[in-house]
């Protein structure tokens, strides 16, 4: 079940025909540990980005956290992809 609160904040589910895009580097996939939701290599990448403060990742969703907001979307296309450049 997708969560409601992360911290404390509430959790905003983003529409499932949303795109978000994420340049990992291979330092982020040397480095990362997938098993690890905040050590997740996508995680690493995420958060380089400008106005991301936090970043969770797990089978299921990854948690986006901007300020007092936490966006929530499905896992399996990111990893997917991750994946298949391997």
């Amino acid at each position: 079940m997708p969560k409601t609160e992360l911290d404390g904040l509430p959790v905003i589910d983003t529409d499932e025909s949303e795109e978000i895009t994420v340049a990992v580097k291979a330092e982020d996939i040397e480095e990362g540990d997938e098993s690890d939701p905040e050590q997740h290599p996508i995680a690493i990448a995420l958060r380089r980005q400008r106005g991301v403060d936090d970043v969770r990742v797990s089978k299921r969703e990854v948690l986006i956290r901007r300020g007092v907001q936490v966006w929530c979307t499905q896992t399996a296309a990111l990893t997917e992809h991750l994946s298949n450049r391997l």
